[in-house]
């Protein structure tokens, strides 16, 4: 997603999803750490984020927040590593989908979602209804495979 519709449609949406949503200055923080990065954070990157500007604020009213977040349809959470953590990022109008590095660890967004038609077609063959998906894709950037590749890299 672009920072034009980060700011403009997304914005608007996002207002509509927090409807009734009591926002505290622990949640703005919060809202305000999603909004202002390009790539998802795990629960423990917001808290370091927050305690920069609001020291204090405990890991568990971070995890409280994004899993609201993440109901309210706002926040999108996603495994994007294979040891089981959650990243989490403010939804735009389209989710994202990523590869990951192995090496080092970079998320690097797909620009399209390739996995939308056939979700669509398995889902109506299989008289099913999907509410979510995602994809991560593993593997090892230029960078990471050169120097896989390279001689005395053991």
């Amino acid at each position: 997603m672009d920072s034009a519709d980060r700011n403009g449609t997304g914005r608007r949406r996002l207002s509509g999803q927090l409807r009734g949503f009591r926002m505290t200055r622990d949640r703005r923080t919060i809202l305000q750490v999603l909004g202002k990065v390009s790539i998802p954070l795990t629960a423990d990157d917001v808290l370091n984020r927050v305690n920069t500007t609001l020291p204090g604020m405990a890991l568990s009213t971070v995890y409280r927040t994004l899993d609201e977040l993440v109901s309210r349809g706002s926040v999108q959470r996603t495994l994007l590593s294979n040891d089981g953590r959650s990243f989490f990022e403010l939804m735009g109008n389209a989710h994202r989908h990523y590869m990951v590095c192995l090496g080092c660890h970079h998320m690097f967004p797909i620009s399209s979602c390739p996995v939308e038609d056939f979700a669509n077609s398995a889902a109506k063959a299989l008289d099913f209804e999907v509410t979510d998906h995602s994809l991560v894709l593993y593997g090892y950037c230029r960078h990471c495979r050169s120097e896989r590749q390279s001689p005395g890299s053991e």
